[in-house]
């Protein structure tokens, strides 16, 4: 074909659709439209897609490593979806049991019931923290119930969620700190006294209230890497779709009229019919600045950091433990596909949200305190050696969720008719979660699907809600 030719001439060819960007949105995406029979392309900037679900290699046993690790929830329908189309979810493993360790080593095996309805089902889970009095725990549910009753109000949803859980919610500083904020700055990626009310509430409501499995842990077994950057990728291709990685898009053309006719990767020029701009906010401002101009002004990163640990011993007997009162928040046992070569047994993860200005920025001082902190709550640490650590830590890991952040995240569709927007940072309904990427390719696909003539329903639906959460909510919640 000709480069001065459009699409529309070429007859008997189905329409393009490049995807720009190969993260877990753009791969969303794509394999949202591999029904179609749309001709889709993917072009990602780096040398392996997967975007932030990045795998390195492992110094000390050579396997892979994942840079952060990362966890879904039994709410996260469309996450959970794209595994299960993908042949993937047999690298998920679900787990219904959350460990907590309090602050004097205490440790609390909560896990919601079976056999009870929501949101009953989470009394065993909230009343099994032995880290809080009898009191307390009621706090905490009454506190859950408040948050579900909030209406977001037409302000931002000021103030914050921690301001609100001071007044509104009237949970106890204890409480706070040791419940509150290492839950929602796990979720959310941001510091508490940050997020909005109604990101809160949707971690209160949607992972936890709503149904049964919704607070189940859906945790990877294979490396990020290998899973989405190897399995998906592949099985898109089995799909017939064209996932071409060290291809960075440089420019969006566009005839007269503002429709856009092409996308640039340096001098090579690749005519389409339609195009998912599926990268962070920042890049697709330099692709678009005309229509997320007011995103990359308004929108704000919040960054995780991740230790990495390598012991000459296995030391952590927990699969993962949130680390209440402490730097630590979450720490993971690395040893998930040992049998594969791909972890040392000694190797662990331990996950901080929202890091902005760590231990000011001293890496060894924050591996010592961490390597401390294990070592005074995990008996088999306490002789064991440190071999290694790195500490690898993502400036703009997720789209920081303040107050009135809702207003500039960008809808799918644009003022261009065959230009679109993906990415957990697009207007979603959900926080800047792997559910929200997924979420946010799905949207794009039904988008285009429609626009070029061949309509799909790709988003699943949300866990049903119970009506007694209903009842007790005092609204229907959708989503």
């Amino acid at each position: 074909m000709n480069a001065a030719t459009s699409m529309a001439e070429s007859p008997g060819r189905p329409p393009r659709v490049v995807v720009v960007g190969g993260g877990l949105a753009g791969l969303a995406t794509a394999a949202g439209l591999v029904e179609t029979g749309l001709e889709v392309t993917v072009m990602e900037g780096r040398r392996r897609a997967g975007g932030r679900a990045a795998s390195f290699e492992d110094p000390v046993s050579g396997g892979l490593v994942d840079a952060c690790q990362h966890v879904a929830m039994g709410c996260c329908t469309n996450f959970i979806d794209l595994c299960r189309r993908a042949g993937l979810d047999d690298a998920l493993r679900r787990d219904r049991t959350l460990w907590f360790i309090g602050p004097d080593g205490d440790r609390s095996r909560c896990a919601p019931a079976r056999w009870l309805p929501a949101p009953l089902h989470l009394a065993p889970l909230l009343f099994g923290m032995r880290h809080f009095s009898f009191t307390e725990k009621l706090a905490v549910v009454a506190g859950m119930l408040r948050l579900a009753r909030h209406r977001p109000g037409a302000n931002g949803d000021a103030p914050t969620a921690l301001a609100w859980l001071r007044s509104s919610g009237r949970q106890p500083e204890r409480v706070i700190s040791l419940f509150w904020q290492p839950v929602i700055e796990s979720a959310l990626g941001e510091s508490i006294d940050l997020v909005s009310v109604a990101a809160a509430r949707k971690v209160a409501v949607d992972g936890f209230l709503a149904h049964r499995d919704a607070a189940d842990l859906v945790v990877p077994t294979e490396p990020l890497g290998r899973l989405f950057g190897e399995r998906l990728v592949g099985w898109l291709e089995s799909q017939g779709v064209a996932v071409r990685t060290a291809a960075t898009a440089t420019a969006i053309e566009r005839d007269s009229g503002g429709v856009v006719t092409a996308v640039r990767c340096g001098d090579e020029r690749i005519p389409c019919d339609a195009v998912v701009l599926a990268v962070p906010w920042k890049a697709a401002g330099r692709l678009v600045p005309d229509l997320v101009a007011a995103a990359d002004d308004h929108l704000a990163g919040s960054p995780i950091t991740a230790v990495h640990l390598w012991f000459d011993r296995p030391v952590v007997d927990l699969p993962h433990a949130v680390l209440v009162g402490r730097v630590s928040q979450w720490v993971f046992r690395g040893d998930e596909h040992a049998g594969d070569g791909e972890a040392t047994p000694g190797y662990c993860q331990v996950v901080i949200s929202a890091s902005r200005g760590l231990m000011g920025g001293d890496r060894g001082r924050l591996v010592d305190t961490v390597v401390a902190e294990l070592r005074g709550v995990f008996p088999a640490a306490r002789d064991a050696g440190l071999v290694e650590a790195r500490v690898v830590t993502d400036p703009t890991a997720v789209l920081s969720v303040r107050p009135g952040v809702e207003a500039f995240r960008p809808a799918t569709v644009t003022a261009v008719p065959n230009l679109f927007l993906a990415g957990d940072w697009t207007a979603t309904g959900w926080p800047s979660t792997m559910e929200g990427a997924v979420r946010s390719g799905r949207i794009a696909a039904e988008a285009v699907a429609g626009r070029l003539g061949r309509p799909i329903v790709a988003v699943a639906a949300d866990l049903p809600k119970n009506p007694l959460v209903r009842l007790l909510s005092g609204r229907d919640f959708g989503a």
